[in-house]
């Protein structure tokens, strides 16, 4: 049987109200002294008595608990294949949390599925979003949410200034992946994306790289845009075709790495016909042959900061802008090891 706080009171010889006040920072009307304080803790550590914390919680009407979830109609991410999206920003999160004594849960009702009966039911006391999209199944839950809430990778004006949000810097990023490739001698760059898995970062990609493209002074086609939806068959057609460009930047790791797989199907060579940047740049990026440069997005800090900002919210201490804009980098690895000169153009 666990040791009780009235235990602690019988072997100490006093009341439970003294032990809630020694040991539960209860009751600022008791007074107790420095001599009994201490009896009572030592009579709790040889007894092994612990705080219940959900008992505790439970009574102080005081939720401490994270809900992690994403956004309606999108699966959830793997922590073991793939590109290592979901588990470095699970690692800020968790690690957030950890520093602020609260607990994470990932609740399977909330991923996929219809999240508005559990976000406002009082067993969280704040929620960080991601992989949200402004559709208006996202839009309505994020409406309806009572709690305090932070979004990860968004903007706070897309969802009314009404929740936090932590992002990265796009067009930053995006811009050190132009300059990166523009140095190694390329001009035909092309920007690959995903139009059926798109999330609220791929436009602020896509303009960013418009908008670098037009600072280096290199032109713009309707071709330089590839669509290469989840089933690749563009991808596909891409690669079978005469190259129209000598490098291609894609929205996110998990299509770079798919261009990067099938180019040898098609005799193109990675990174001499064909130079590949992703985006987000996990260790997945290292397991790849060759390895994937890849824009550095700070899933770890924005997952952390995530949670500091929504912690700051509950305790309804925050003050200024709700939105966090992190730097990119570039962590430049095989897929664009090769310097273009004039010929090879």
């Amino acid at each position: 049987m666990p040791v009780t706080l009235k235990d602690v009171a019988k072997a100490a010889k006093v009341s439970p109200i003294v032990v809630s006040k020694v040991l539960h920072g209860k009751l600022d009307g008791i007074r107790v002294s420095t001599a009994t304080a201490e009896r009572v803790r030592q009579t709790a550590h040889e007894l092994g008595y612990r705080v219940n914390i959900w008992a505790r919680n439970f009574r102080s009407q005081r939720a401490m608990m994270i809900g992690v979830l994403n956004g309606l109609g999108i699966e959830r991410p793997s922590f073991r294949i793939g590109p290592r999206y979901f588990a470095s920003l699970m690692d800020g999160i968790v690690e957030g949390a950890f520093q602020h004594n609260y607990s994470v849960a990932l609740c399977p009702e909330l991923l996929g599925g219809n999240p508005l009966d559990a976000i406002n039911d009082g067993r969280f006391a704040g929620l960080v979003w991601y992989s949200i999209a402004p559709s208006p199944s996202n839009l309505e839950a994020l409406a309806s949410c009572t709690v305090p809430s932070v979004i990860a990778h968004a903007r706070a004006a897309t969802f009314g200034n009404r929740h936090g949000t932590v992002i990265c810097d796009n067009k930053q990023g995006i811009g050190l992946a132009v300059d990166h490739l523009v140095a190694r001698g390329h001009r035909r760059i092309a920007f690959a994306i995903e139009s059926d898995a798109l999330n609220v970062e791929s436009e602020e990609r896509l303009q960013g790289f418009q908008c670098h493209m037009e600072r280096h002074g290199l032109p713009i086609h309707d071709n330089d845009f590839l669509d290469v939806l989840r089933n690749r068959q563009e991808l596909h057609r891409y690669l079978a075709d005469d190259l129209r460009h000598t490098a291609i930047i894609a929205h996110a790791d998990g299509l770079a790495a798919d261009i990067i797989r099938l180019a040898p199907e098609y005799g193109v060579r990675i990174p001499y016909d064909l130079a590949v940047i992703g985006f987000d740049s996990t260790e997945f990026c290292d397991e790849l042959r060759p390895t994937l440069t890849s824009v550095s997005q700070p899933l770890y800090d924005i997952g952390l900061q995530a949670v500091d900002l929504l912690i700051r919210l509950v305790e309804g201490t925050h003050e200024g802008s709700l939105e966090i804009v992190l730097p990119c980098g570039l962590d430049v690895r095989g897929s664009t090891d090769f310097i273009r000169t004039e010929a090879a153009a």
